[in-house]
């Protein structure tokens, strides 16, 4: 009797032999597995996501520029990446721009990672602690959230990632391969965010600080590549990285840096909030469990492969020392810092893989676990970690899961009030964030009378704190198709190479020259009455002003006047109407 003997099927041979822990079919099974569960949950409403935020800066910036411009630029904001910016560049003169086109880097590098980051690990801690990255790597919501957005930073976590990885082949191995490997995604990891480079620089660093160590302390030099082989690399990857970013970072020098570095303000409490984000979870207790699973995994690395478990240890201080000394803006807001150091999330979930294996094991020679109940334990704890994570939440009909209201943080949502944006300034003048009695009643009426059909909403600001729209739809539960004007120029909300958050979409829409090349599914024309039908859309609603003080921060759009005039010749009186709203049946 006991705890040796509780579990009946892991008596049987065959059973845990495909579960024991060399089997290369095991890893290839749960591989398969979490790249299936992955691509589901990074696929999962993915078609139906309106473009939001910082989506719009890097769309806005490709607009009207030559490819060789956008080779050799950062924007002003530094919100854009190089071979992102080119790559829209490339789907509008190819026929033009949707957000499936536009987010398909990012969810080919999230998918990719799954598959690439334990395959490049195997080797390296074993068969059983990679099959548990993949899982890891599948449910981590941050991972998942950064492959549904046009931005550089799945690409960055994948590329980092992978460098960290050759490097460590190349320093056992010695072959030109993996040195080439490490080279080739170094040097594209910092051509998508420069902050990449302290992720590239980490290995460099480690082999300099052991070589010199080996000679202070008069020692023989232990085994894989010579220093020289050491400079000779990081000199590859100096001369790719000049070839690419050299340009632009001469230009950004008088531009785009000053703007961006040395802007933000530290706030103590962002750094526990930022280990949150990382954990997958908004509960401190798991969290918690989380990280003391980390530190087993990262002791475990250290003590059976001391250079590979300090290489990749020395990533936490020397991320946090860059913050410190580059104050990026936003620094305040726990989602910047870890986007910044977003290569540390794969490298968190692999010393979190290493640190079940080792429990696991510890478990086992105590306990008589078979493997194939080792195997069920792993999987319930990664189950527990999703089921505690924030994507309960991204709930059809949802067209806002890569709203900041959604990744900010990992709590629970009060949906009291509406969004308030941690990035923005401690001295930010309005208060943008709606109280839920604000809210108009007409969205309660839909609400009382469920339906499949869309409705439309107009006017949009591209920042999520002038965004109220996902707000709204948790009250009304429609399907949501945001509605654009064309020929909007107003004075204030595009600049040079930035656009401001209360821009409204309208301003960047119209700037482009031609709009066939607007093949956006869930924005709509206002003036296209006839689309709207075959949408099957059922009201059309205008904001008149915003609630809070979210009007306050826009100019006035003229067309909203117009429409409304435009509406009710066409359409006949409104369907109803308050201080703050106006709507027709299309």
């Amino acid at each position: 009797m006991g705890l040796p003997h509780f579990a009946v099927f892991t008596k049987v041979p065959a059973v845990n032999a495909y579960f024991r822990r060399d089997s290369g079919w095991f890893f290839f099974f749960v591989a398969a597995v979490a790249l299936g569960v992955g691509v589901l949950l990074r696929t999962h409403l993915l078609g139906g996501q309106i473009l939001v935020d910082d989506e719009w800066h890097g769309f806005y910036y490709a607009i009207g520029k030559s490819p060789l411009w956008l080779l050799t630029h950062f924007s002003v904001p530094g919100a854009t990446s190089i071979p992102l910016n080119f790559y829209a560049w490339c789907l509008g003169a190819a026929g033009g721009w949707s957000e499936t086109g536009l987010r398909l880097p990012s969810l080919a590098g999230g998918v990719l990672g799954i598959v690439a980051g334990p395959l490049l690990a195997r080797k390296l801690i074993g068969t059983r602690s990679s099959a548990w990255l993949a899982l890891l790597l599948a449910i981590s919501p941050l991972l998942i959230f950064y492959s549904r957005l046009y931005r550089p930073y799945s690409a960055v976590a994948l590329l980092g990632f992978a460098a960290l990885l050759l490097a460590e082949h190349w320093r056992q191995t010695g072959g030109w391969r993996p040195a080439l490997g490490f080279v080739i995604t170094g040097t594209l990891a910092i051509y998508f965010h420069l902050f990449a480079a302290i992720t590239v620089a980490a290995p460099v660093l480690m082999a300099l600080a052991a070589h010199g160590y080996w000679r202070l302390r008069k020692m023989p030099r232990g085994a894989g590549p010579s220093l020289g082989q050491w400079l000779g690399v990081a000199a590859g990857l100096g001369v790719a990285g000049a070839m690419l970013i050299l340009p632009a970072l001469i230009d950004s020098l008088r531009h785009t840096l000053p703007k961006v570095m040395l802007a933000g303000t530290f706030q103590f409490q962002a750094w526990p909030k930022a280990a949150l984000l990382v954990s997958g979870t908004g509960q401190p207790w798991l969290a918690g469990l989380f990280w003391l699973t980390l530190i087993i995994g990262a002791w475990q690395q250290c003590r059976r492969n001391p250079w590979f478990g300090a290489m990749l240890v020395s990533l936490y201080p020397l991320h946090a020392a860059a913050l410190l000394l580059s104050r990026p803006q936003g620094a305040q807001s726990a989602i910047v810092l870890v986007r910044y150091a977003i290569p540390l999330v794969p490298v968190s979930l692999l010393f979190v893989a290493c640190g079940m294996q080792s429990v696991l094991e510890y478990l086992a020679r105590r306990m008589a676990l078979k493997p194939a109940l080792q195997t069920l334990l792993a999987v319930a704890g990664v189950t527990v970690l999703f089921s505690a994570g924030p994507l309960a939440q991204y709930v059809a009909p949802n067209n806002f899961t890569n709203h900041g209201a959604f990744q900010q943080s990992y709590a629970p949502i009060d949906w009291r009030r509406s969004f308030k944006n941690d990035v923005l300034p401690p001295n930010f003048k309005f208060d943008t964030s709606i109280r839920i009695d604000e809210v108009s009643p007409f969205y309660g009426r839909l609400a009382a009378a469920p339906g499949l059909r869309p409705i439309v909403e107009y006017p949009m600001m591209i920042g999520d704190h002038y965004d109220p729209l996902y707000y709204y739809q948790h009250f009304h539960r429609r399907p949501v198709l945001v509605g654009y004007t064309l020929g909007v120029k107003l004075a204030y909300g595009p600049a040079v190479g930035n656009v401001f958050d209360n821009t409204y979409i309208d301003q960047v829409l119209s700037l482009v020259d031609n709009p066939a090349t607007l093949q956006f599914h869930n924005l709509i024309c206002m003036d296209d009455l006839a689309a709207m039908r075959q949408r099957g859309v059922e009201y059309i609603i205008l904001h008149k002003r915003y609630e809070a003080q979210v009007a306050l921060a826009a100019w006035p759009l003229p067309d909203l006047a117009r429409l409304c005039l435009q509406y009710q010749a066409m359409l006949g009186a409104p369907v109803y109407e308050d201080a703050n709203l106006i709507v027709f049946h299309p």
